[in-house]
C-alpha cells in the first residue's frame, strides 16, 4: 500500500463518499475507487461493503481508520512544528492530565498561562495514568500532570502536590454526621471502587483486610467523575480523591478517612526531550496554582 491510497481511504471515511474524497484530492471518482480497490488488495481484507453504488465501511475499516487517523494527526503536528521551527517561535504545548485535575486545577493554570501567552495552542489530552505514561515514553506530549508513579525508564517525575484519600457518600448519608470515617464504618455499606489498572495501587484493600472487613463492592470505575456520579445517585460510598468534589459538593459529602491514605500528584516529562521555555513557564504556573489549593468541604 502507498500513501496516496491511504489518503483516498481517509477522505472517503471523512466525507462519506468517493465524490467527496475525489474533491479533496483533486482527482476523479473512478481514480478514488481504483485506489480503494488497490488498498483492499494490498491489505487482504475489505474496507467497504458496496450496496447500490454506495460504500458502507466495515467494522474492520473503522478499526483501520483509527490507526490511520492517529498517524495523520502525527503528520499534522509535524507540519505545525516545522512552521514553528521555521519562524523560531514555538507556539504549541502538548500536555496530558488525569480527568480529576483536567476539570479542576488545570483550567486555572491554563487561564493564567494564556494571559501571558495568548497565541500558544495548548493541546490537552485527558487520559488515565497508564495512557499518560505511554504518551510520555513515546514522546507524544511535552509534559503531564498525573498521579505519582514508581520509577519508569524514559520518564522523569517531579512531585507536585500531596493530599489524601477521603470517604465520599451521598448528601444526608448516615455517616455524614461523623467527623472521621474508619474501615469499621464500611460494614453493611455498598462500596464502589477504582479498577486496578496500571502502576498505581492504593493500600486501601490491605487496610480493610487488616480490619477484618469484607467489602460489598457493587461498581468499579476508571475515572473519579464516574465514581462521584455513582455516589451522587446513591449507588454506594467510596474512597475518592478530593479534587473532583468541587463539581459534586451539592450531592456528595466528603469526610477524612483513617488510617490516612496519602495521595501524591506529580509533573511528568520525557527524559530524552529537551524542555522548551514554554514548558518551563507553564510548569511554573502549574506549581503556583497547585500550591495555593487546599481542600474545603
Amino acid at each position: 500500500m502507498n500513501f496516496r491510497q491511504i489518503e483516498a481511504f481517509r477522505y472517503v471515511m471523512i466525507t462519506g463518499t468517493t465524490k467527496g474524497a475525489a474533491s479533496r484530492l483533486f482527482v476523479t471518482q473512478p481514480a478514488i475507487s481504483r485506489m480503494i480497490s488497490a488498498l483492499e488488495a494490498d491489505l487482504g481484507f475489505s474496507l467497504f461493503n458496496r450496496h447500490k453504488g454506495r460504500l458502507q465501511p466495515t467494522m474492520t475499516a473503522v478499526r483501520f481508520y483509527k490507526g490511520v487517523e492517529q498517524n495523520f494527526l502525527g503528520l499534522e503536528r509535524l507540519e505545525r512544528l516545522a512552521g514553528e521551527l521555521n519562524s523560531s517561535e514555538p507556539k504549541e504545548l502538548n500536555i496530558a492530565c488525569t480527568p480529576a485535575l483536567s476539570t479542576t486545577l488545570l483550567p486555572v493554570a491554563i487561564k493564567a498561562f494564556h494571559e501571558k501567552n495568548p497565541d500558544v495552542l495548548i493541546s490537552i489530552d485527558t487520559a488515565t495514568v497508564s495512557q499518560i505514561l505511554d504518551r510520555l515514553q513515546y514522546l507524544r506530549i511535552d509534559m503531564a500532570i498525573t498521579l505519582c508513579f514508581p520509577p519508569i525508564a524514559g520518564i522523569e517525575c517531579e512531585p507536585l502536590i500531596e493530599t489524601e484519600i477521603y470517604c465520599a457518600m451521598p448528601r444526608g448519608h448516615r455517616l455524614s454526621d461523623q467527623s472521621v470515617i474508619t474501615p469499621l464504618d464500611f460494614i453493611d455499606e455498598r462500596v464502589i471502587n477504582t479498577l486496578s489498572v496500571g502502576p498505581i495501587k492504593w493500600d486501601d484493600k490491605k487496610i480493610f483486610e487488616d480490619a477484618g472487613i469484607k467489602l460489598k463492592h457493587t461498581i468499579a470505575y476508571h475515572t473519579s467523575h464516574t465514581g462521584y456520579a455513582m455516589i451522587a445517585h446513591g449507588m454506594g460510598i467510596g474512597l475518592m480523591e478530593p479534587f473532583s468534589h468541587e463539581h459534586w459538593r451539592e450531592k456528595v459529602t466528603l469526610r477524612p478517612f483513617r488510617p490516612r491514605l496519602p495521595l501524591t500528584y506529580s509533573l511528568g516529562y520525557p527524559t530524552s526531550m529537551v524542555r522548551s521555555q514554554l514548558t518551563l513557564d507553564f510548569c511554573k504556573i502549574v506549581k503556583n496554582v497547585f500550591n495555593q489549593w487546599h481542600f474545603t468541604e
